[in-house]
């Protein structure tokens, strides 16, 4: 479906798919931001898929957190690194710093916000602006167990989805439920643009550069100002952060 925005706010899905690294443990590397107004569970929405918990303690995200996963998508095995970055205002042209090598995008709101989906549109104009063409995303509704307190509808989370081509989901943190699902469907999407449509296989990435030598999946991971991402060599640079 066409979208109704201008033109420098269309979906970032476009252009030539880069490859996507291969790291030294042979898993294929791919960075996912998690992005939207702050208090809209992106960091619980990481703990769930990560760990599969869920804290009640909250702590606002200073800057930008890290942690990796390692999973099998379609055969394939990918470590996915869970960028969970700060949405504050004050923060937004930090974190959209890491923008430039991101693979996908999860764009959270809260149900029960409504400010957080007004902020999409520029959420996306951000994307559209700082990340690459073939950049994948997923709008995200969390918070779907608080029903009651609703006042963003299901169908007008989908149809802003549709309009500008990208997935949606509708997520509880504190349940599980669609996490998992909403994560996976965005790692298959990049698989099969980046991976299978692109031709990529190991014959055609033997001997590049390792992307993830050394690093040890699993745990957050600060980012320290002015050094390499714990993750690899030449990555997006950031601040200590702090996580919930």
């Amino acid at each position: 479906m066409a979208a109704n925005y201008p033109a420098d706010q269309q979906p970032a899905n476009g252009g030539q798919p880069r490859p996507l690294q291969m790291g030294a443990k042979g898993a294929y590397i791919v960075r996912l931001l998690m992005v939207g107004d702050s208090s809209c569970g992106k960091t619980s929405l990481v703990l769930r898929y990560d760990q599969n918990v869920f804290s009640t303690k909250f702590v606002t995200t200073i800057g930008v957190d890290y942690r990796d996963k390692m999973v099998k998508i379609e055969g394939a095995p990918m470590r996915l690194q869970l960028w969970d970055t700060a949405g504050q205002e004050r923060f937004r042209s930090l974190t959209s710093n890491f923008f430039g090598r991101a693979d996908g995008f999860v764009l959270t709101y809260d149900i029960s916000n409504r400010p957080s989906f007004d902020h999409v549109i520029g959420w996306m104009r951000d994307i559209k602006t700082r990340a690459p063409p073939d950049c994948d995303i997923v709008l995200c509704g969390n918070k779907s167990d608080l029903d009651n307190d609703r006042v963003v509808t299901f169908d007008e989370g989908k149809q802003l989805a549709d309009d500008y081509g990208v997935q949606f989901f509708e997520t509880s943190a504190l349940t599980g439920h669609n996490v998992e699902k909403m994560f996976t469907a965005l790692a298959t999407t990049i698989k099969h643009k980046r991976i299978d449509d692109a031709g990529l296989n190991e014959a055609t990435i033997n001997g590049a550069p390792s992307a993830d030598a050394g690093s040890v999946a699993g745990g957050p991971k600060p980012v320290v100002l002015g050094a390499p991402s714990p993750q690899e060599n030449g990555g997006p640079k950031g601040v200590a952060s702090s996580c919930c």
